[in-house]
């Protein structure tokens, strides 16, 4: 398995559990109808999208976050990937403050 390197430096075990719960948030933000099986297969292909980005075992929580982004487009859920989009702006905000 690899670790992800998050914003502060900590380094922890790779959970896709984490991918889909906040693909379900973006989901759940959009008043979008959505079922597990696809959120369970949309985060199977961010880890898809991510997984050239790994180096050493580690991977950036932001690449994870691009491939959140990336996989929403290309799988015709734009409006989820906004509000995704949107979600990690305010976090940004927050983090500057």
């Amino acid at each position: 398995m690899y670790n992800v390197i998050k914003r502060d430096g900590k380094v922890v075990g790779f959970d896709i559990s984490k991918i889909a719960a906040a693909i379900k948030l973006a989901f759940n933000a959009c008043n979008k109808q959505f079922n597990q099986d696809i959120i369970d297969f949309l985060a199977l292909k961010v880890t898809a999208d991510f997984e050239p980005k790994i180096n050493d075992g580690h991977i950036f929580v932001e690449h994870i976050q691009d491939s959140v982004e990336t996989v929403l487009i290309k799988a015709g859920y734009g409006e989820v990937a906004k509000a995704y989009i949107l979600y990690r702006k305010q976090r940004e905000k927050i983090r500057n403050l």
